[in-house]
């Protein structure tokens, strides 16, 4: 759950990490990417969509997967809503070694939550 007052540069940390997250429920081959994937310049859009996971049809993929994987699917599906509850992410442009740091934190912090939450899906 985002926090307050956090950048939005820390949200659209968290929201990848929601999304990968999703992708890795639904395609067993799909590894999360660890905070050393975030090296270089890089735009937070681009990388959530480099990740190729629509939320609808990662949700359909985990169903097919069984009970448990459909479950916490889509209950990593439901905290989509909190990650915008203080509005639309607004661009970020290119994050480069000034502003990498916060969305490393907000990935990390997210991931640490749905692993906390699903454990034995989440390595």
């Amino acid at each position: 759950m985002p926090v307050e007052n956090e950048s939005h540069v820390r949200r659209w940390g968290r929201l990848f990490a929601t999304v990968a997250v999703l992708r890795s429920l639904a395609d067993p081959g799909e590894p999360l990417p660890g905070a050393d994937a975030f090296t270089g310049k890089f735009v937070p859009v681009q990388r959530i969509d480099d990740l190729k996971s629509n939320p609808y049809d990662a949700l359909l993929r985990a169903r097919k997967r069984g009970d448990a994987h459909w479950k916490a699917a889509a209950a990593v599906f439901r905290t989509l809503p909190d990650l915008l509850e203080r509005g639309p992410l607004p661009p970020t442009g290119t994050l480069g070694d000034d502003r990498r740091p916060d969305f490393i934190a907000g990935y990390e912090a997210q991931l640490a939550a749905l692993k906390k939450d699903h454990p034995d899906l989440l390595p």
